[in-house]
């Protein structure tokens, strides 16, 4: 790479400005629906006479659900990592509950709108066919009734997010989080290994009848937007919101097969040289996570400092550009290793 480039390559990695926007303005942030719906009426009602037109409104709404949706994404991660603050809780919730089901019908009338433009045809299909594939298939499944039930799921889901997140176990006089605990799965001490299974396992059974509950209300309210979209399944109406077009849950059934057949025996063996080299009578589920060499487990930083540290120097040596790109997200202070 010349000397130029590289300097120009950095430059992108350093820049921490917003790229400019072009249809909502600067300053323009989701605090109510009032706010926002004057966009999307907008978009609903503009002309769109040929193709040039119509991809400028491609554009347009483009850049108003990139808004939302980074929008939605902070919330969610502000919420994630402090599941004990009750307002980042209620500022996704809010989302969720009142910006999102509003959004739904608009966001159908605008895949409407764009399917029934007179110059559909006329966009470069090289360019917009998966696309405009996508948009056919979510205009087929779309159902009014299923706003509501999907509000209901994510409210749900994060429920479930908040209860797992909250769980801590205490070892050895030490309060620790669930992944934090796991990491003594790696301690050549099979009792050390035990006990932070056990206490790990024993967490999650605390909270298994709200857990179940929230997995039985889920199950029904999915079960229960299929058949309003018309399928006999969720599997199946998820297989097309994913937008599976290349592939059949038919295909994925033989490709378990095809695991179960082939992967399943050789992880057996796996298994079975393990319980050897580990010299056990019975291999347990604390016993699949230590060194069967017996060496002791890497320690290659002790705090998340340390971690971000040593990746940027490991991504400077990769590709001086990653390694400022990992820089630049400490900067800016989206990166939560703790």
């Amino acid at each position: 790479m010349l000397i130029s480039e590289l300097d120009t390559t950095i430059s992108l990695a350093t820049d921490t400005t917003r790229p400019p926007r072009h249809y909502l303005p600067e300053e323009f942030y989701v605090t109510d629906w009032a706010s926002l719906e004057p966009f999307f009426q907008e978009l609903q009602t503009r002309a769109l006479p040929a193709a040039a037109t119509l991809e400028q409104w491609l554009l347009d709404r483009s850049e108003l659900e990139a808004v939302l949706s980074e929008d939605l994404a902070w919330r969610y991660i502000r919420m994630t990592c402090d599941t004990q603050d009750e307002s980042r809780a209620e500022s996704f919730q809010f989302f969720v509950q009142e910006i999102e089901p509003l959004v739904a019908p608009y966001d159908h009338a605008l895949n409407e709108k764009l399917l029934a433009a007179p110059s559909l045809n006329e966009l470069d299909d090289a360019r917009y066919g998966v696309f405009l594939r996508s948009v056919r298939r979510a205009s087929e499944i779309y159902r009014e009734e299923n706003i509501p039930l999907k509000t209901e799921i994510s409210t749900k889901q994060q429920q479930y997010a908040a209860t797992v997140g909250a769980m801590t176990v205490s070892l050895d006089g030490e309060e620790m989080t669930l992944p934090r605990a796991a990491d003594r799965l790696k301690s050549l001490s099979r009792l050390v290994r035990e006990q932070a299974w056990r206490a790990i396992q024993a967490r999650r059974l605390q909270d298994s009848k709200p857990l179940d509950q929230l997995f039985t209300e889920l199950v029904q309210l999915r079960h229960q937007v299929a058949l309003n979209a018309g399928f006999a399944n969720f599997r199946d109406y998820m297989f097309a919101a994913l937008g599976r077009f290349d592939y059949t849950p038919e295909d994925t059934f033989n490709f378990h097969a095809a695991i179960r057949a082939t992967v399943v025996p050789l992880i057996d063996e796996f298994d079975e040289a393990r319980r050897k080299d580990l010299s056990l009578s019975d291999l347990r589920p604390w016993d699949l996570d230590v060194d069967p060499s017996g060496q002791q487990p890497l320690r290659p930083f002790q705090t998340g400092a340390e971690l971000l540290e040593k990746t940027i120097a490991v991504f400077q040596r990769l590709d001086p550009f990653l390694g400022q790109c990992l820089s630049t997200m400490r900067q800016m202070g989206h990166l939560d290793l703790e």
